[in-house]
């Protein structure tokens, strides 16, 4: 059954690609039957992912609009980023984990004395990490929670925004704060700081991950002790120019050096830090080498 989804979404691809998809749907009859294609398309399928750095691990995914995940094209920087740093034994949190895109290639890197620890505010993201990380038999090194990471630990619940039925992308949507992509109902999802999670026996990270849609500064703040202590490097994806400033005096003030890699539209960027202690050049080299090792 999978391979006939995976067929007809790649029967969609070609007609859009080649630009009959627009040809057709001058037609009613023929529109109503692209209709038709994508509603069966967009069922969640297992499909194995082609390339990255999760490639061959199994993903549940609504194809076509995760398709970027199936092709393993997501995040290609960070995703180099993390192959550069990610050694076994090592410790990561990933938080805005979404699906697993990231974290299960992550966990396979940290092998068995390594930890992932993936936090989602979304519950449906949750139950499709945990059947991810079930499918790929990494569950004794993923550890899946459900939560949003924010400035303040709210046991009872914070209001969280949902993302659509394509991208499920969401955040926290309080104290003048709202996911830049989250355009869905808003529920109530546990909220934890990530200093109050290492206090009920976290592991230690080596380092954070962040793609909270534009929540990143909230993250940091709940976590200002286990910055000044244990110092993990910082990889995060930050989506407006308030965000980014508040960010940018926050890696001062906890002694942090950083790169930004920022597209022609501004926004989202993503900022690489590390403490002043760590050479980050030779992190930020090797990532570079790991990119062009990718390339044709």
């Amino acid at each position: 059954m999978a391979i006939f989804y995976v067929l007809l979404y790649r029967m969609h691809s070609v007609l859009k690609n080649a630009g009959l998809e627009a040809l057709l749907r001058r037609s009613p009859r023929a529109g109503r039957r692209l209709d038709q294609l994508k509603r069966l398309i967009r069922w969640c399928l297992w499909v194995r992912v082609q390339s990255g750095l999760s490639q061959g691990m199994w993903m549940q995914l609504r194809l076509p609009g995760e398709a970027g995940y199936w092709h393993g094209t997501h995040e290609p920087d960070v995703q180099k980023a993390i192959s550069a740093v990610v050694r076994p034994g090592t410790v990561v949190y990933d938080i805005g984990a979404h699906v697993g895109s990231i974290a299960l290639g992550t966990a396979r890197l940290a092998g068995d004395l390594g930890r992932v620890v993936a936090f989602d505010g979304d519950p449906e993201n949750v139950v499709r990490l945990r059947d991810n990380s079930s499918r790929n038999g990494i569950g004794d090194r993923l550890q899946v929670v459900h939560a949003a990471v924010w400035s303040c630990t709210q046991r009872d619940g914070i209001p969280f925004r949902r993302g659509d039925m394509v991208r499920s992308q969401g955040g926290v949507e309080a104290n003048g704060n709202r996911p830049v992509l989250g355009n869905g109902e808003i529920i109530n999802v546990p909220a934890v700081t990530l200093d109050d999670f290492v206090a009920a026996g976290g592991p230690l990270p080596q380092l954070v991950k962040i793609d909270v849609e534009g929540g990143e500064y909230q993250v940091l703040r709940g976590g200002a002790s286990l910055f000044a202590s244990q110092r993990p490097l910082i990889i995060a994806e930050v989506h407006h120019q308030q965000a980014a400033e508040q960010i940018s005096t926050w890696l001062n003030e906890y002694q942090y050096c950083s790169q930004w890699k920022i597209p022609q539209e501004g926004f989202p960027r993503c900022l690489f830090a590390w403490p002043t202690e760590y050479d980050g050049g030779a992190w930020m080299q090797h990532s570079a080498d790991k990119r062009s090792e990718s390339r044709p």
